[in-house]
């Protein structure tokens, strides 16, 4: 076993791919490398992060994916600090898949009200400490259908915002230090060629959980989640990328488990909540090309709103945004990229993301 430490971010590529092709016979590789990225909600970030990657099966099994184990802290010029241990474990042949996340933050963030008509000039900041713990279970079916029980635990406390302003102003659920237990179930259909890049293939997912109140829970609601990601070649190594997202709570939904527009996974170039309510829905397409290179481009567009439930929703009201970046590839093989994206929706919001992985 080796365990590697980078001290630059710059050699961040050519190092790692170095790291996963000779330590191939390994049973266990050890990695230590720098975080640095920036997104409109944490300004310039930058942390460690170390983890074990491993097979559970044999080193030579093609069928089964490597499996990751990291612990992450993340520190951003905005006062935001981030702890994190999360695991991904591919059991042999992929029969089941074990996901853990786990985190520790305190984070100062915006707030601007709740609802689709919030004014981007009611902004004002508020602060708070969260620990979320969300274990994930699934078992394949078939060739390409998993099912599976997933578990959401929050415990948000520490809240402060200021006296007499918009937030002390407005009456709704999580103003005050509160936690959540919410237990579901999961499905999901998999035909994609790549989890990181791909370029042919469907992603479907839903998951619905339940909070209750009788069960550790200091709010009583329902919340279901359901994703579609479509992907296909137009040309050689272009391809058109489309993801349909909706998210909606039913019952006495805390704030911060409200659905949040916004953010590097979702419509950049608006701030992740900048938008919040119940529910909300988005729709996606993204073109992908590749450069020369390690480098490939992306244009890309998306619609989408938050609402407080199905019948009211409007389409007077969609908000929209669209923008490009450049990706650089970190691990050929998994087709990991390094992604540097620009977001526009109008004046005030907009914004640049430098992260690893896809929106999407």
């Amino acid at each position: 076993m080796r365990f590697i430490i980078f001290i630059s971010l710059i050699c961040f590529p050519c190092c790692v791919y170095s790291q996963f092709r000779i330590d191939t016979a390994k049973t266990v590789n050890y990695l230590a490398i720098p975080v640095l990225f920036r997104t409109p909600e944490t300004g310039w970030a930058y942390g460690l992060s170390t983890s074990a990657n491993f097979k559970t099966s044999h080193k030579k099994d093609t069928s089964t994916r490597t499996s990751v184990i990291t612990l992450l802290g993340i520190f951003s010029q905005r006062q935001q600090n981030i702890q994190a241990l999360d695991a991904t474990i591919y059991f042999p042949n992929e029969r089941y898949i074990f996901y853990f996340n786990s985190s520790h933050s305190y984070f100062p963030d915006n707030f601007w009200g709740i609802g689709t008509y919030s004014k981007n000039s009611d902004v004002e900041r508020y602060v708070f400490e969260q620990v979320v713990v969300t274990p994930h279970l699934k078992r394949k079916f078939l060739r390409h259908n998993f099912f599976g029980f997933a578990a959401d635990f929050q415990n948000i406390f520490k809240i402060s915002y200021r006296p007499d302003g918009l937030m002390d102003s407005l009456s709704f659920p999580g103003k005050t230090n509160y936690h959540i237990l919410g237990l579901g179930l999961t499905a999901s259909y998999d035909t994609r060629n790549s989890t990181y890049w791909p370029t042919k293939g469907i992603f479907i997912q839903s998951q619905f959980l339940s909070y209750n109140k009788e069960i550790a829970s200091s709010y009583s609601f329902n919340k279901w989640t359901a994703e579609v990601r479509l992907f296909a070649t137009t040309f050689k190594r272009q391809v058109i990328a489309f993801q349909l997202y909706n998210y909606l709570t039913v019952g006495e939904t805390p704030y911060r488990s409200m659905a949040a527009l916004g953010g590097a996974g979702n419509l950049r170039g608006f701030y992740q909540g900048r938008y919040r309510d119940q529910s909300m829905y988005s729709a996606i397409v993204e073109y992908r090309a590749h450069l020369f290179w390690k480098v490939s481009a992306c244009i890309f567009g998306g619609i989408g709103d938050v609402y407080q439930s199905p019948e009211k929703m409007k389409v007077s009201t969609l908000k929209s945004s669209f923008g490009g970046g450049i990706r650089l590839t970190l691990l050929e093989k998994e087709n990991l990229n390094l992604r540097m994206d620009y977001g526009y929706a109008d004046p005030q919001n907009r914004g640049f993301y430098f992260t690893i992985g896809e929106c999407f």
